[in-house]
């Protein structure tokens, strides 16, 4: 399996299109802090990206 197959399986993975992750991946679902680590910085970028939350005003003329 080359580099860039082994990194396109896990991250498939990651976002939940395998149910099994590529030969080894060091993380199981038994790591569930690994887990709400990934899930909480994931749902900070959207948060921090999201328009409402950017400081931007735009004013229509």
């Amino acid at each position: 399996m080359t580099n860039l197959n082994w990194m396109k399986q896990a991250l498939e993975y990651l976002a939940g299109e395998q149910d099994e992750a590529p030969a080894g991946f060091g993380v199981t679902l038994a790591n569930w802090w690994f887990w709400a680590l990934w899930w909480g910085a994931m749902l900070f970028l959207i948060y921090a990206f999201s328009g409402q939350s950017s400081k931007f005003i735009y004013i229509d003329f």
